[in-house]
């Protein structure tokens, strides 16, 4: 049997084709912040905590975040994803809100 150069560059183009799509979807992860977002929903059950922003929902990992969260109001919020992940909170603080979290004097 006989391989062709034809065969080799089409195996180039596959290889290279699903490893750029493996990268920008599992290896890249994207960021997205929303100023002034109002939080429509809030929702949990056994996959986590959830609230709904501008039709997307988007995880809640702490538990405590969740709810001090209020359904309503406006916040500034930081979320990420990579793959085919749920968007998840990275930072989260009320709008118009200079404070910074932790306090100070």
């Amino acid at each position: 049997m006989k391989t062709h150069p034809f065969d080799w560059i089409i195996l180039i183009i596959i290889v290279v084709g699903l490893g750029t799509w493996a990268f920008t979807n599992y290896g890249i992860i994207h960021e997205k912040h929303l100023t002034e977002a109002t939080i429509t929903e809030k929702t949990h059950g056994e996959k986590g905590y959830f609230i709904t922003v501008d039709d997307q929902q988007l995880h809640v990992k702490d538990t405590n975040t969740w709810m001090v969260l209020t359904s309503g109001e406006s916040y500034d919020i930081s979320y990420e994803w990579y793959g085919n992940t749920h968007p998840y909170i990275v930072q989260i603080n009320q709008a118009h809100d200079e404070d910074s979290v932790g306090g100070g004097h």
